[in-house]
């Protein structure tokens, strides 16, 4: 499209499988990414048969400070955060927001978005002056076998996979997003957190006070908003901010 752009910090793909990150894609070096079979059209390849030859583009608008997934007519479809967008539709996908396409098994997740704003990236001081000096959130974290202490006040022994943690976020998410379920009472069951009993409340925090992929998506959250998933060494979140 017209309106796209190249990314202006160090963009990058992590690629999921099976609950490893096998690989790591960097995408700060053109305007669009193209994800499909055929090498003759696509820069990210893949293998899988219900992936189209041309399935799917990945696009930075640069006036929105934004990236945008659009499915190019595939014949299986493309998900975000677990649910089919609309082919030919530009969808938002922002840091940590999770996509695959047909029935690949690869999950990629979006990183490295918090400094593409020329704003904030050209002056520590304008940054700091737009971004509030505190947030108030709720969270909802899922533990993985690979997570830094992979037991919780729900299990005395986690064995769940990453892939596996992710999907069941994604489902939560989804749930949230639907309006069937709040996300209080989500993270409240299902939280792996000791702040589970409040609801997955956290209590205000200032920046450097939580690990760095946590407090930057946080932190990049507009009041009410439900982010996608934000991989961190205590597991998999998702975070609504409150304040």
């Amino acid at each position: 499209p017209e309106w796209a752009s190249k990314p202006i910090s160090n963009v990058y793909l992590e690629i999921i499988k099976n609950g490893v990150n096998i690989d790591r894609v960097d995408i700060s070096k053109d305007k669009f990414t193209v994800f499909g079979r055929s090498s003759e059209v696509a820069s990210v390849l893949l293998d899988h048969p219900s992936v189209s030859r041309r399935h799917a583009a990945l696009v930075y608008h640069g006036a929105n400070n934004r990236f945008y997934l659009i499915d190019l007519q595939s014949a299986t479809g493309t998900q975000v955060n677990d649910e089919q967008v609309k082919p030919l539709t530009p969808t938002t996908v922002k840091e940590n927001f999770t996509f695959k396409f047909g029935s690949s098994s690869k999950h990629f997740i979006l990183k490295g978005t918090v400094n593409t704003n020329p704003s904030s990236s050209s002056s520590s001081s304008s940054s700091s002056s737009s971004e509030p000096k505190t947030v108030t959130c709720r969270h909802l974290l899922v533990k993985h076998q690979g997570s830094r202490n992979p037991s919780s006040w729900r299990e005395s022994k986690i064995t769940r996979t990453k892939e596996r943690a992710i999907a069941k976020l994604n489902e939560y998410r989804a749930t949230i997003i639907s309006g069937s379920a709040t996300f209080e009472d989500l993270a409240h069951k299902n939280s792996d957190c000791s702040s589970a009993k409040r609801g997955g409340y956290l209590d205000p925090f200032k920046r450097g006070q939580m690990q760095r992929p946590f407090e930057d998506c946080a932190f990049s959250l507009k009041v009410g908003e439900v982010s996608g998933i934000v991989d961190t060494d205590s597991g998999v979140h998702i975070i609504e901010r409150l304040a």
